[in-house]
């Protein structure tokens, strides 16, 4: 395995720092999140919609850079970035983060019982997609949200492993937390890995209380096991989280001491704290004395912390502007929509020639991981309903007394049949749901927002949408256990090899441990990384001619 993340770093390392620094121009959202780092870094307030840690590991990146918030102005996309600005530094976070992600991926698609085979689908797809590339290759804060998205996972279902309670769980659960508070200090869709935390540990307590009753425990022990665990799962993964929220505010005030763009999104109060804004304790004088305030007291972090929140919740929900690149949850998983990203204002080289004039990068996925994902969840709702449908007609349990089966028979498999049944034993089971909920989860939730909604948003989704397809390729590919029951009922001797049309040699490295699966993956992955380098012009922005951006937009919605 480690040559298998050693391989998937380095070339997801080549692919999201190469050609980093180009285009030298502001590129869609970092129009915003540049202007957001040179609040940071000159400390005059801004205000934004989303939670501040995503921003700050961004200013973090620049400052190390040398970048001082007043060389540049990120005033609109397209506008020139000066040569003393180092570029590389400030895009140099996401890129380490994407870079990071695929390797993680893959981790915990081998965390949640995926084969070594079938964990290269998920991690591939996030390595060939294009989506999470150019999401990986800008000033944005969407490779944040996704690494702590899959850590969550990860470490979830790491703790799965352990004794609950034991050190290595406790750290695991931990890990969790952390995750959780990363994903919601970016962006408050990250309080989906809230709800897939809680759906996990539900099940996981579930799992402790039929492991209990299993055997001859008394009830105050049960209620003790399961009140204690739950305590401290919601001590790290909510406290935790928690904690994290409300510090990233802290240093956010910290940092942005001076009015700025943001001010006039603030309360007079508010304004009050902020040194050289016109509101000053005399204003707030005449305020209180035409009664448009009730005091001229300044407010206390809390005060601050939830006046902050506050706004950015009805700026959020008074977002109605529509958007020409905008699109629709149900267009999603089919990719049937794009985002144009950046395109130049003059066709000048180095972004265009006379011979070479289109020059684009766009929000596009890869047509073939897209379309492979969107099947994934329906086919382990197919397994689900099977299993559950091949579980409805066993026999019923407990035994009637009257029953002349085998009573220790039945009485040592009908708890195990309650406990798999309920998710107490079918650890594969147990993570199919818990993909699928999570899929749901973040991609569901679409449907009652009214703002402007862009396909990247559904990159969360994707990410528990190629785990699924990780899921479904084992399902479909036999294992060796399978191949060798299949050979014992239908190959019973050379002959009706060679009458098959299977050699010997051939046979035998079919049944070789996993070596159906890996030329599966093999093939699978050599066909992303085709679709790969066929669309890669569309997000790395190269000059190309008509003819060839023509041949790439192979839905009309596309362009």
């Amino acid at each position: 395995m480690r040559s298998i993340l050693v391989a998937l770093t380095i070339i997801a390392i080549l692919t999201r720092f190469v050609m980093l620094n180009y285009p030298r121009q502001v590129v869609f959202d970092e129009f915003h999140f540049g202007k957001f780092i040179n609040g940071y870094l000159t400390g005059e307030y801004f205000f934004d919609i989303h939670p501040p840690l995503g921003k700050l590991l961004l200013a973090f990146s620049g400052w190390l850079g040398g970048y001082d918030g007043k060389s540049m102005a990120w005033a609109a996309i397209g506008d020139s970035i000066p040569p003393d600005v180092n570029l590389f530094s400030l895009r140099a976070v996401p890129a380490l983060q994407g870079s990071l992600l695929v390797p993680l991926v893959y981790l915990t698609a081998r965390e949640l019982g995926i084969s070594p085979a079938g964990a290269l689908l998920p991690a591939c797809g996030v390595l060939f997609d294009l989506c999470f590339l150019i999401e990986s290759r800008l000033v944005l804060t969407d490779a944040t949200l996704f690494c702590a998205v899959v850590l969550q996972l990860y470490a979830s279902a790491s703790s799965d492993k352990f004794e609950p309670l034991t050190l290595s769980w406790t750290l695991r659960t931990a890990l969790a937390g952390l995750a959780i508070g990363i994903a919601v200090s970016t962006k408050w869709t990250g309080a989906s890995t809230v709800a897939v935390a809680g759906l996990h540990s539900l099940v996981a307590l579930w799992r402790t209380l039929t492991f209990e009753r299993s055997y001859p425990s008394p009830w105050r022990r049960v209620l003790s096991s399961l009140l204690c665990q739950a305590v401290v799962r919601a001590m790290l993964l909510l406290a935790v989280p928690l904690t994290m929220y409300i510090s990233s505010f802290y240093v956010h005030f910290a940092l942005l001491p001076r009015t700025g763009s943001g001010a006039s999104f603030m309360k007079p109060n508010f304004r009050a704290t902020l040194a050289g804004d016109k509101v000053n304790a005399t204003v707030l004088e005449k305020l209180v004395t035409l009664g448009k305030i009730q005091s001229t007291e300044l407010p206390t972090f809390w005060s601050k912390f939830i006046e902050l929140n506050q706004e950015m919740l009805r700026a959020n929900s008074q977002i109605r502007n529509q958007h020409i690149w905008g699109s629709n949850w149900w267009e999603w998983p089919l990719m049937q929509r794009s985002v144009l990203y950046w395109k130049p204002p003059h066709a000048q080289p180095p972004y265009a020639t006379d011979a070479l004039p289109y020059a684009r990068i766009y929000c596009i996925g890869s047509p073939l991981v897209w379309w492979m994902a969107a099947v994934a969840p329906s086919l382990i709702v197919a397994m689900l309903l099977s299993s559950f449908f091949a579980f409805a007609s066993l026999p019923s349990w407990p035994p009637s007394r009257n029953d002349t089966t085998d009573q220790k028979s039945s009485s040592s498999e009908g708890p195990a049949r309650v406990c798999g049944a309920l998710g107490g034993c079918s650890h594969l089971e147990l993570g199919r749901v818990q993909l699928l909920l999570g899929y749901l989860i973040n991609w569901l939730p679409f449907i009652m927002v009214e703002r402007v909604a862009f396909l990247y948003h559904f990159l969360p989704s994707l990410l528990f949408a190629l785990m699924l397809l990780g899921v479904g390729f084992d399902a479909a590919i036999p294992s060796k256990a399978a191949l060798l029951r299949s050979s014992d009922r239908q190959v019973s001797s050379k002959a009706h090899d060679a009458a098959a049309g299977v050699s010997e040699p051939m046979y035998r490295l079919a049944l070789d441990e996993g070596n159906v699966r890996w030329i599966a993956a093999a093939g699978i992955v050599a066909a992303m990384s085709l679709f790969f380098a066929f669309f890669a012009p569309l997000v790395y922005g190269p000059p190309m001619t008509h003819a060839d951006f023509k041949a790439r937009m192979w839905l009309k919605t596309w362009e």
